[in-house]
């Protein structure tokens, strides 16, 4: 039988998980990438002789927690429902597949330089073209963001996505029903 938590269990237990989830794919940038490595951190927060932490882990790691938690935090905002959760799911799984892509050597410097050129050298496009540039595509990076999203859809799915009601159907057609006949009536 499937357990959902319900109440304040179900909207507080997978956003904290996320969170927790997020919180190690930055332990992975703070203390075993080389500083200036992250585009949202402070060079100055990461270590100054990266360590190995996280081990071979580390290569792909936030690439799945970044999946799982952006797939339950959305999912979190939307109807409990299992379309839902899997709509969400699959928009972060296509996002993480498609920024990963985005920095494949054949792709990264002429979107870059699309996007600088579309966005006329905007605060954004730069440093996303940047991003792109210096990212270095790893398939095991495009798994692991889909095993991110999979994983998110089952705990969603086991933890947080109501049922659906239960149908009214009609009897099975074995089951009929007999009505009484009037035993004094004119049957015409």
């Amino acid at each position: 039988m499937r357990r959902v938590l319900d109440g304040q269990a179900a909207h507080l237990f997978l956003p904290v998980a996320a969170l927790m989830a997020l919180a190690a794919g930055t332990g992975v940038y703070l203390l075993d990438r080389a500083p200036g490595s992250a585009w949202l951190l402070p060079a100055a927060w990461q270590a100054a002789s990266p360590g190995g932490w996280f081990g071979g882990a580390g290569l792909w790691l936030p690439s799945l927690v970044h999946a799982f938690a952006f797939s339950v935090l959305t999912a979190c905002l939307l109807p409990r429902r299992r379309a839902a959760a899997a709509g969400a799911c699959a928009a972060w799984a296509a996002v993480d597949t498609l920024a990963e892509c985005a920095q494949h050597p054949a792709w990264s410097a002429p979107l870059a330089t699309a996007l600088e050129r579309a966005f006329d050298g905007s605060r954004l496009a730069v440093p996303i073209g940047q991003y792109f540039v210096r990212g270095s595509f790893d398939v095991a990076d495009v798994i692991a963001g889909l095993a991110g999203s999979l994983l998110a859809f089952a705990a969603l799915c086991r933890f947080f996505v109501r049922a659906a009601p239960a149908r009214a159907s009609s009897p099975p057609s074995h089951h009929r029903t007999i009505t009484p006949r009037d035993p004094g009536g004119d049957s015409s």
